[in-house]
């Protein structure tokens, strides 16, 4: 099980905040951030289809939001988890037309994320908590 981590490379604080988070609680051989649309693509056009990676998308504007709903298609049928930048009505009506497993906001402190992620990858403990005796 992979999880494919989308921070935009202009997403600045957000971004950075998201990773640290993630990356306090998953192994780092898991996680396989990308920073451009291209890469994410790239990505998302692999043959394997619909496999057993997770999809951390992280859209801090509502721009971000819109870009990443142009790759709704390569998106189709796979287990997708949407960090949003505000819980605005048009923000969460667009958000119901990637079927996502969970979604949260950006303001959040992700431990929430975190909970949905764990059980998403079938792990019973944080990896790292586990490890650091936490």
């Amino acid at each position: 099980m992979n999880l494919i981590l989308f921070v935009h490379q202009d997403a600045s604080r957000q971004g950075e905040a998201l990773q640290k988070k993630i990356g306090r609680h998953f192994d780092e051989n898991i996680i396989q951030t990308v920073h451009t649309f291209n890469a994410l693509k790239h990505i998302l056009k692999q043959p394997g289809g619909c496999d057993q990676k997770v999809y951390v998308l992280l859209a801090e504007s509502p721009l971000r939001l819109q870009e990443l709903f142009c790759l709704i298609d390569l998106l189709d049928g796979r287990r997708i988890v949407l960090v949003l930048p505000d819980d605005a009505m048009t923000t969460v009506s667009m958000v119901h037309r990637f079927y996502p497993r969970f979604f949260t906001y950006i303001n959040n402190n992700y431990d929430d994320l975190c909970a949905v992620l764990y059980k998403m990858t079938n792990k019973k403990t944080p990896i790292k908590e586990e490890k650091n005796g936490k």
